[in-house]
């Protein structure tokens, strides 16, 4: 599971992912309030983005 450090390489990657079968894809988006963290998942099964 890659982690990106930065918006613009999670960018580049989710949009690859996406452009090689855009039905295959999902995003997850999930928020803890508690910890005010924004996860977000982009995933064809195969590849998991982070």
């Amino acid at each position: 599971m890659p982690y990106y450090q930065t918006w613009e390489e999670f960018a580049r990657a989710a949009e690859k992912l996406y452009l090689t079968d855009p039905m295959k894809v999902r995003v997850v988006l999930k928020y803890r309030h508690c910890d005010g963290n924004l996860c977000i998942k982009v995933t064809d099964n195969a590849v998991l983005k982070f």
